[in-house]
């Protein structure tokens, strides 16, 4: 067994002996599998404070990345959430450029490793963002240069530039969206083992 399907178990095992008589699954799982998009949102919500404190006041992290770190689960819960692999709410939430993740809807089958993993699928999507957005630039760029008469530099010295800069920031904002996407991920373990559970009938007196 996974250490996040262990730890689902274990919040499930935790809420019966809270709530005996109210199933959890009921609370947070619209079907046998999986929570829904607006129970992971408030999720993501509700745990952002406990983010901010652990990293604060448990590690004695500094303020900035704190912030980036409790910002980065704010985007990895919202805009970089596993589900991107789906029509989703994360992916409706991008708007106009939901289309950059088409290639992504493509290559990644849902729910895989991918796109589900725990370790790197988060810091996969973050890589993904990055290159497309690096993408975008340059043609950008090359398009402004050619058709407004901007003297033509080279964007791609100017994003090597900006990721040496900001090193640092980045790594402490993806730590912070592996964290987000991690609390999508033991919520779908959870309701995956309560799915999975065999059914007890039980006579009351």
């Amino acid at each position: 067994m996974s250490g996040v399907h262990y730890i689902a178990k274990q919040i499930g095992a935790i809420w019966q002996f809270h709530y005996p008589g109210r199933p959890l699954k009921s609370h947070i799982c619209y079907s046998v599998s999986m929570p829904s998009g607006k129970i992971h949102d408030r999720v993501t919500l509700a745990f952002l404070p406990f983010v901010w404190l652990i990293c604060r006041w448990g590690l004695h992290w500094g303020f900035w990345v704190c912030a980036l770190v409790t910002l980065g689960a704010f985007i990895g819960g919202f805009w970089l959430s596993p589900d991107l692999d789906t029509r989703s709410r994360p992916f409706y939430r991008w708007g106009l450029l939901r289309f950059i993740w088409w290639p992504y809807h493509w290559a990644v089958r849902h729910r895989s490793v991918l796109s589900h993993g725990v370790w790197f699928a988060s810091w996969l999507r973050l890589l993904y963002l990055s290159a497309v957005l690096a993408l975008l630039y340059m043609a950008a760029s090359l398009t402004l240069s050619r058709l407004g008469g901007i003297p033509f530099h080279s964007p791609r010295q100017d994003i090597l530039r900006f990721a040496h800069a900001h090193i640092h920031d980045i790594l402490w904002l993806g730590l912070g969206i592996w964290t987000g996407s991690l609390l999508h991920i033991l919520l779908d373990k959870l309701c995956s083992s309560l799915g999975n559970r065999p059914h007890s009938r039980q006579k009351r007196r």
